[in-house]
């Protein structure tokens, strides 16, 4: 089981009128979702974060399960995997948009393509930009028609009230548990490694970790510390990759859990 989800977004001018495709499969090929969206004005850069936006929004309208992702932005991928540090005020607001939705994703993974391996995906992106509307070529709760774009599901009233705090309790602050599932390769750690096989996080990073592991790791730590107490619960195991090449260390990450069961919040 799992989805494949090839995305691209452009436009002409840079910033321009911009438009996104974005295609769903199964893993074993079956179509899910084709479709334009027509973006307005945006800079390049900016259609490939609305590109993905809207992918992981119809992504999760369907059984939990990982994603695979796939862009020819080397930027965004870099940017969303934590390599690169989001510099731009105007890409910050998507980049956060998207770390909240990969919450919500049970496992997901993001690789950098060639363009002519994507080519799907920006065809859609350029018919968008021909018809300045969005068309949904397919999708497979609704065939092929024209729609406006899809709307996350809410949280249901009753799982926000089960995770609100007794009356009159103090409130725990936010924790992220990290445990070291794959240490550095040898010699690929310049702080030599980790004293520890887990840690936990809540407002400051522990000491004797590695910048550069801190760096990989602190955008999705403060996407979990940022989440709605009433959506933790639903947040899944993350793993995060340490980014500095020969390293190779790898992290599960997961909000701390209250004695009886609920996460703290």
């Amino acid at each position: 089981m799992g989805l494949i989800l090839h995305i691209d977004g452009g436009s002409r001018g840079n910033p321009g009128p911009a438009g996104a495709g974005v295609v769903l499969r199964q893993a074993d090929g079956e179509l899910i979702h084709e479709a334009a969206y027509f973006l307005g004005r945006q800079t390049n850069n900016a259609a490939e974060y609305h590109a993905l936006i809207r992918g992981l929004e119809r992504a999760r309208q369907c059984d939990p399960q990982p994603i695979t992702i796939y862009s020819d932005s080397e930027l965004l991928v870099r940017q969303v995997t934590g390599e690169y540090e989001v510099k731009s005020p105007n890409l910050s607001p998507l980049h956060r948009q998207v770390q909240m939705l990969l919450l919500r994703i049970g496992g997901w993974s993001l690789q950098h393509l060639r363009r002519e391996e994507n080519r799907r995906a920006d065809e859609l992106a350029n018919l968008a930009m021909d018809r300045r509307r969005d068309v949904i070529v397919f999708d497979i709760d609704g065939g092929g028609t024209e729609s406006e774009e899809p709307t996350p599901p809410d949280c249901s009233a009753a799982a926000a009230e089960a995770q609100r705090p007794a009356p009159g309790a103090a409130p725990t602050p936010p924790a992220v548990r990290i445990t070291v599932t794959h240490g550095p390769e040898a010699g690929g750690c310049p702080a030599g490694g980790f004293a520890q096989s887990a840690f936990t996080i809540h407002a400051t990073l522990p000491a004797g970790l590695c910048i550069h592991a801190a760096h990989a790791l602190t955008p999705t730590v403060l996407a979990i510390l940022n989440t709605d107490p009433a959506e933790l619960a639903a947040v899944p195991t993350l793993t995060v990759r340490c980014a500095r090449p020969g390293c190779r260390a790898e992290f599960q990450l997961s909000p701390v859990r209250s004695p009886n069961g609920h996460t703290r919040s």
